[in-house]
C-alpha cells in the first residue's frame, strides 16, 4: 500500500511526513478505525459509523460534527482526504480519533490498494494456534478496543512462525478469530463459528456473512464454538473482515484445505455490497 502525501488533521491537511503529535496526544485515550474506499463508495459505512458512534459512547463522549445526520460530515472528510491524495481507485482510510481535556480531535490518512475492489487471495493462508496469552471474556472482548492488545501480541510473535497468521485462542482452550477477523469452519452445508460468549472478535462483516450461508442453505451454529479438532475436520476454513473482505485458509497443521466453496461466497459478498 501506498500512503498518501497528506493527512487530514482536525479539518486542515497537513503533510505526512511532517505530521507530528505531542506529548498530551500520545498520552490521550484514542481509537482507530479503518474504512475500505472502492471508488466513490464506502462498503460497510454505517456499521463502521455505528462503531464509531459505541466507542464514543463507551468513552463518555461525542462529536456530532460526524456522528450526525448519517454520518454526512465524516463522509465528506473521507472524500475531501482521498481528493486530496488523488486516491480515486481503491484505498484504506484510517480514522483516528484522541480524546483530551474534553474534546475530540481526528486525523484520517489514506492508503492507496493495489486492487479496486474486494479480491479473494489467490495464494491460500498458512495458520498456526497462538496460546501463550489467552483472551478472556470481557465486556469489551467483541470490539477491537479489548482485543487490538491481543492482536498486536500475536503479531509480535507472528515474526518467529513460518505462518502467515496465528489463531487466538480463549481460556477454554476455543479460537475465537485472527486478529482483525472472523473465522469460519465449512464442513459439508455446516458452518461453525465463534460467539460473543467465548470471547470473540466481532467483525461488522458478520450480519452480511450470516445472510450469505442463509442463501446457500448451509446451517450455521456457534453454539460448541471453534476447537482445535473442528479445525482438523473442516473441509473450508474462511476468514472476513470489511477491509480484506474474504480470504481463505489452506493449510492448519498439516492439514489442507479446499477454497471451492469459499469462492462462491465471495462471489456473493462482492455482489452484495456493491448492489
Amino acid at each position: 500500500m501506498n500512503k498518501g502525501k497528506f493527512i487530514l488533521v482536525d479539518g486542515t491537511f497537513v503533510p505526512t511526513e511532517e505530521y507530528r503529535i505531542s506529548l498530551s496526544e500520545s498520552e490521550s485515550f484514542h481509537f482507530s478505525e479503518k474504512i475500505r474506499a472502492i471508488r466513490s463508495a464506502f462498503p460497510f459505512f454505517r456499521e463502521t459509523l455505528e462503531l464509531i458512534k459505541l466507542k464514543l459512547l463507551i468513552s463518555n463522549y461525542s462529536f456530532p460534527e460526524f456522528t450526525d445526520n448519517n454520518g454526512a460530515g465524516l463522509k465528506r472528510q473521507l472524500e475531501r482526504t482521498l481528493t486530496k491524495n488523488k486516491h480515486f481507485m481503491g484505498a484504506v482510510l484510517h480514522l483516528t480519533f484522541r480524546l483530551t481535556n474534553q474534546k475530540v480531535h481526528f486525523t484520517i490518512l489514506s492508503e492507496k490498494l493495489d486492487t479496486i475492489g474486494f479480491e479473494l487471495n489467490e495464494k491460500g493462508l498458512y495458520v498456526g494456534a497462538f496460546d501463550k496469552i489467552q483472551k478472556s471474556v470481557s465486556s469489551l472482548s467483541t470490539l477491537s478496543l479489548g482485543s487490538e492488545i491481543y492482536w498486536n501480541i500475536a503479531r509480535n510473535h507472528l515474526k518467529n512462525t513460518n505462518v502467515d497468521q496465528l489463531f487466538l485462542v480463549n481460556t477454554d482452550d476455543q479460537i475465537t478469530e485472527i486478529p482483525g477477523s472472523n473465522i469460519y469452519l465449512i464442513k459439508g452445508h455446516s458452518v461453525r463459528g465463534a460467539s460473543y460468549e467465548q470471547g470473540a472478535y466481532i467483525d461488522i462483516t458478520r450480519p452480511l456473512i450470516l445472510d450469505i450461508f442463509s442463501d446457500f442453505g448451509f446451517e450455521y451454529t456457534e453454539y460448541e464454538g471453534i476447537t482445535l479438532s473442528a479445525i482438523q475436520e473442516s473441509d473450508e476454513i474462511l476468514l472476513a473482515n470489511a477491509i480484506d473482505g474474504i480470504q481463505w485458509i489452506i493449510g492448519f497443521e498439516g492439514k489442507r484445505f479446499f477454497n471451492n466453496t469459499i469462492r462462491k461466497i465471495n462471489e456473493a459478498f462482492n455482489q452484495r455490497i456493491t448492489n
